[in-house]
């Protein structure tokens, strides 16, 4: 008996660092050992102070945090070894404590008393809690995003998806077994080749698995994925795993599809009804020019109207026609375009507008000096920038303009600055400049097209234009382009 007691009191000294209240009774309901928790617990609680042999049943009458004990302890005593967690109202506030009640037995097997561990486990029920909101929220997400995220084990060819991936890819939780053979069955035959390349680019180059393809789902059904991911590698610079995450973009891709082909029969409308009213265009043309002028002034008048009127619409015409053809660009034509020779070609055009207003003309291609594109665009961009810049120049003030390149990285950036009068810029004055025959004021002559026509060819080679503009200082156009 002495040797259990002993025992007990060893095992509660090992908690004495913790705040856990732990102590241990004989059959008697007699206190036989205990830690300093225990003692602080029945002052906090106004029951006295713990004394070795002292009646443990009272203070299980009335202790508030001692309430479960009585029948924890008899189910103890009776070889029942019993955990349980019970909630009680401290300071105005909810916690919960987890009671833990084992059996002693001596050498005979009989139970010569118990012991009891008492942990406040509050903290970490809310922290279960919050992480059980959290993935609840999660899962909310991917379902609103139709998003889901998978990580695929190299070394053991095992592929974890989430619910929602579960239902991108058409298939039922528990029942589908995620392998990457398995998943080469799901994307579609033409799609297979291309996806093994973006993961073996992945792997290889350490780079990010970044693709969109198409998945046979729901026996024939297509939709489309965006993929991406990346590989992790062990201290040996051997790939053991892969993560990601899996979007279904089917709606956008069949959005895009929808405008490319309204765009197609736009543009093949605009074809057939230019080509329709060239004739009768050419045929008013012809005869404003062989009409005798001078012998009837209204009617001199009247034909005049007509050719300045079919003028205009064949002018119109023609730019709607170049402008088609400037958005059809052929990428197979794009080649490496070097912008001190795009800036040759344009200081010769614009020769004598540089001299007659003597302005000063810098570029500085340090950080980019070529780029891939197509050059007669990238002349004719910078042509009707730095017109631009020279016609809004300031009256008595020499133009200054600086043509400039930026390495960001996974971006070229191409800026034409200019201390010209500039403007008080909105969102939608910047968009109405680069609007077929928008204009930045009435105070200069054209037809406003030259700005159009720059957004055209800047976003037929991938690229991206925006203006920054303040009245009096100057006018900047930023152009970017994806390397």
């Amino acid at each position: 008996m002495k040797e259990k007691q002993i025992l007990i009191h060893n095992k509660i000294e090992i908690v004495e660092d913790r705040d856990d209240v732990v102590w241990a009774m004989d059959s008697d309901y007699r206190l036989t050992a205990f830690n300093s928790a225990f003692e602080l617990r029945l002052r906090n609680e106004q029951l006295g102070d713990a004394k070795k042999g002292m009646d443990l049943r009272p203070i299980y009458e009335k202790g508030v945090f001692f309430s479960p004990c009585e029948q924890g302890c008899e189910r103890a005593l009776n070889r029942y070894a019993t955990t349980s967690e019970h909630t009680f109202l401290h300071n105005h506030e909810t916690v919960v404590h987890e009671f833990s009640f084992q059996p002693f037995m001596d050498s005979s097997g009989n139970v010569i008393g118990c012991c009891i561990w008492q942990k406040d486990i509050t903290a970490e029920l809310d922290n279960i809690h919050r992480l059980e909101e959290s993935e609840q929220k999660y899962r909310e997400a991917q379902e609103i995003a139709n998003v889901g995220h998978w990580n695929w084990d190299m070394v053991r060819d095992e592929i974890t998806w989430s619910d929602q991936l579960f239902r991108i890819f058409g298939q039922e939780p528990g029942k589908f077994e995620a392998t990457y053979s398995a998943l080469m069955e799901i994307i579609h035959p033409d799609d297979r080749e291309a996806f093994n390349i973006d993961v073996e680019k992945c792997i290889r180059n350490e780079a990010h698995h970044d693709i969109v393809h198409r998945i046979v789902v729901n026996e024939g059904e297509i939709r489309y994925v965006h993929q991406k991911g990346k590989a992790f590698f062990n201290e040996e610079g051997v790939p053991y795993r892969m993560s990601g995450t899996t979007q279904d973009v089917t709606k956008d891709v069949l959005a895009n599809q929808q405008i490319v082909n309204q765009n197609h029969e736009l543009q093949n409308f605009v074809r057939i009804i230019s080509h329709n009213l060239r004739g009768p265009i050419a045929n008013l043309l012809m005869l404003s020019k062989i009409y005798e002028f001078g012998r009837d002034e209204m009617n001199d008048d009247i034909v005049r109207k007509m050719e300045l009127t079919t003028e205009a619409l064949d002018q119109t015409i023609k730019d709607l026609n170049l402008s088609l053809s400037l958005k059809n660009a052929n990428r197979e034509s794009f080649r490496e375009v070097q912008f001190s020779e795009v800036m040759k070609d344009v200081d010769g055009l614009l020769v004598e507008e540089v001299l007659k207003q003597k302005a000063l003309v810098q570029t500085d291609f340090s950080e980019a000096e070529s780029i891939i594109g197509i050059k007669s665009y990238f002349v004719n961009i910078l042509y009707n920038l730095i017109l631009n810049a020279l016609n809004y120049a300031k009256d008595n003030v020499r133009p200054e303009i600086q043509v400039s390149t930026e390495d960001a990285g996974t971006a070229i950036i191409l800026r034409v600055a200019d201390n010209g009068i500039g403007m008080e810029l909105s969102l939608e004055r910047e968009r109405k400049i680069f609007d077929m025959y928008g204009r930045l004021s009435g105070e200069t002559e054209g037809k406003g097209l030259g700005l159009y026509l720059v957004k055209t060819q800047v976003e037929a080679m991938n690229g991206k234009i925006h203006v920054a503009s303040e009245k009096e200082v100057g006018t900047t156009f930023i152009l970017q382009f994806e390397k």
